[in-house]
């Protein structure tokens, strides 16, 4: 693994392509052609490439199961207020069965995925082996991601029409939000590493409340 600095020789933009949600960072395409770094750019040691990309993406799927439910906790927020103002049909939306249904679904979605996220977040911080929490990472992304999605499309289905529109908050998050079942590793990617740790090491690690060992 190297880090090359985007100024280095040989290394070019080759397009910014334009996606679905808006990101400050954008995702620029980069060509390398003959571009040279010394062995200061080295990361980590030789043949330990994958050992370091797997443990960023250990932080980064914890980081989008956080920022997820953060998000879907929001668009509820907004939902339910939306949901207690609105009248339809000589009562407020809030009234009715069938938001409340979405409503319940959704907050049981928010709190569960919230606390499996804190807990593997701990154990993290504890420490324990890599593998176990690697995928332990992967069962949070996938559930925090795949969740939140339901909750905001629920949303947007709570305001009507005016969910659909640019300006509210709940279309851009909505909008925002479909990427994260991709980057990082798709749901299927995360599936495929949960499915491998259980063959290979089973059940006990992965659904313990531990960080293992």
């Amino acid at each position: 693994m190297f880090l090359v600095d985007k100024d280095t020789p040989g290394v070019s933009v080759k397009r910014t392509p334009r996606y679905t949600h808006t990101f400050v960072y954008e995702h620029p395409e980069f060509l390398f052609q003959n571009a040279r770094v010394g062995q200061d750019a080295v990361l980590g040691r030789i043949g330990e490439g994958y050992d370091l990309t797997r443990d960023w993406f250990t932080e980064e799927r914890l980081m989008i199961a956080a920022r997820t439910i953060g998000a879907a906790e929001r668009a509820l927020r907004l939902a339910v207020d939306w949901a207690k103002e609105r009248e339809q049909g000589g009562d407020v939306l809030m009234n009715r069965q069938l938001i409340q249904g979405m409503i319940a679904d959704s907050v049981t979605e928010i709190a569960t995925n919230r606390a499996f996220t804190h807990q593997v977040a701990w154990e993290f911080d504890q420490g324990g082996d890599r593998k176990t929490l690697h995928a332990k990472a992967a069962t949070a992304k996938l559930a925090a991601s795949e969740a939140s999605n339901r909750i905001v499309d629920r949303c947007v289905q709570i305001f009507g029409g005016r969910g659909y529109m640019r300006d509210m908050p709940v279309e851009r998050l909505w909008r925002e939000l479909r990427v994260d079942r991709i980057w990082e590793g798709t749901s299927e990617i995360q599936r495929l590493v949960i499915a491998n740790e259980v063959g290979k090491r089973g059940l006990d690690d992965l659904l313990s409340f531990t960080a293992g060992s």
